[in-house]
């Protein structure tokens, strides 16, 4: 979508509004590409601290984070194996979103990185996402908007009382949607080997 364009976006002021709670440091529910999710700025290890705490997550199990354009993997993560351009190529607008996760993952907070540095990021097209991600100009955590341990929600509806009063702003847009399959997730090492985590 142009930029002219999205001054008359219908969503734009409750992207407006989710931009202003992720500066402030702010958990928010969202609509992602794929489910509904929590999320927070990927730099900020307060407010992630508080997502884990309002979704009941405890240990290490580092959370996704979303970025709007390809060229970011490369300010993330290093080294971007070569693989990983032909399988963004494949994976472009109108196909099921796909999650990489990279090694060397830095400059997001250390919950983010797994136990051997990588760190799982996926592309987004969907404009309202990315006028998000262009608002808070870093990546944002994406978590699936479930309490640990219960079903992931197919649609805002299901989403707990507990999350939905517990974060700081919940977006309008998306809420009449369903959401679709959670993105699929292949790993790759430094040498470009791959192996699928999620088909």
């Amino acid at each position: 979508m142009a930029p002219r364009s999205l001054k008359n976006a219908p969503w734009r002021d409750d992207a407006i509004s989710a931009v202003r709670a992720l500066k402030a440091g702010g958990v928010i529910l969202y609509p992602t590409d794929t489910v509904w999710g929590l999320g927070c700025r990927a730099d900020d290890a307060e407010a992630l601290e508080r997502l884990y705490a309002l979704k009941g997550r405890e240990g290490a199990q580092p959370s996704l984070v979303l970025v709007d354009a390809d060229g970011l993997l490369e300010e993330y993560t290093h080294p971007v194996p070569d693989i990983a351009w032909d399988l963004l190529r494949e994976n472009g607008p109108g196909a099921r979103p796909m999650t990489l996760v990279l090694p060397g993952g830095r400059d997001v907070a250390p919950a983010l990185l797994a136990e051997d540095g990588s760190l799982a990021i996926r592309v987004v097209h969907e404009p309202f996402l990315q006028f998000i991600l262009r608002g808070i100009d870093v990546p944002l955590v994406s978590t699936s908007a479930n309490l640990t341990g219960q079903p992931t929600p197919g649609h805002f509806s299901e989403i707990s009382k507990a999350l939905r009063n517990g974060v700081d702003y919940a977006c309008a847009t998306g809420r009449d949607r369903r959401g679709g399959e959670p993105s699929s997730m292949v790993k790759l090492d430094a040498a470009g080997r791959i192996e699928i985590l999620r088909p």
